[in-house]
């Protein structure tokens, strides 16, 4: 991947939109339509999958933060803190580096992350457990094909993902404390205020798409065989414990289809149509 996305972000204009529900993503015109009733059926599976663990949906955010200094006026993660105990949130987001980076078959201009926070007492081991359940059990997702990249801190998990046939030694990258501190760029450490110096500490977890058999990445950042579909909070003071889940990643490693940055251009374009100020960001779209 190479680029901070952080830092461009911080630095750059981005792009588009509204506060609409993914249902305007799935139904706007020129899309790839094999993926599109993926997704559709991904957002449908999440929606179940939370319902019956106990969780409520929590209405997403607008796109469009009014936030001109950063990310062009647009949203770039879901609120963490804003997002209430035992509840869910299917958030539409838009990234400005992600315009240097839209030739990677699995970036998109819009796209949408599902976060929860679990309610009580929740430590870094429950919220693996509940990553992993939801991707093995509710989505099926082939175990051999799920490794997760984070930092030294994350050994206090290594009984969860021993004791689910996902051996730590062989499924967990671990990279360099003060290097994965100084990158900001999550997949060990995740900085809810971009600009603030508190962070959580994290667990990217990948999936393998391509063909080879490799457990876990390799290096950091890993190659294109492996695609980041979800981040696990494992610890940090922040913002609550949880978990967050990218929707067309996922909807990637279930189906093994994506549709080009232009094929979604008009999913970004069409929150913008509803009748929303178009933030300065959304001149690095076009």
């Amino acid at each position: 991947m190479g680029l901070n996305r952080r830092k461009l972000v911080q630095l750059g204009t981005a792009a588009t939109a509204s506060a609409a529900l993914p249902r305007f993503a799935v139904g706007a015109t020129g899309q790839n339509d094999a993926f599109e009733a993926g997704f559709a059926e991904t957002l449908a599976g999440l929606k179940a999958a939370f319902a019956k663990l106990g969780f409520s949906e929590s209405q997403p955010f607008s796109i469009v933060t009014g936030n001109v200094d950063y990310n062009g006026g647009l949203r770039h993660d879901f609120e963490q803190k804003k997002l209430q105990p035992n509840a869910f949130v299917i958030q539409p987001l838009a990234r400005v580096a992600d315009v240097e980076e839209k030739n990677r078959p699995d970036v998109l201009p819009l796209f949408h992350e599902v976060g929860c926070h679990p309610a009580g007492a929740v430590s870094g081991r429950d919220t693996t457990e509940l990553m992993v359940r939801l991707l093995t059990e509710e989505f099926s997702l082939d175990p051999s094909r799920i490794a997760f990249v984070s930092v030294p801190q994350a050994d206090d998990v290594r009984p969860v993902l021993d004791g689910m046939n996902l051996p730590f030694s062989q499924k967990v990258l671990l990279r360099d404390e003060a290097e994965a501190l100084a990158a900001r760029d999550a997949s060990g450490y995740f900085f809810p205020d971009p600009f603030g110096e508190d962070y959580l500490v994290t667990m990217g977890v990948y999936y393998r798409v391509g063909n080879q058999t490799e457990p876990a990445p390799e290096s950091y950042p890993p190659s294109d065989n492996w695609t980041e579909i979800g981040e696990i909070i494992i610890d940090g003071a922040a913002a609550p414990l949880g978990i967050s889940i990218g929707a067309e990643r996922l909807t990637y490693a279930l189906t093994g289809q994506f549709p080009t940055w232009d094929q979604r251009l008009d999913a970004l374009f069409a929150h913008i149509d509803l009748g929303h100020a178009e933030p300065p960001g959304i001149a690095a779209f076009r």
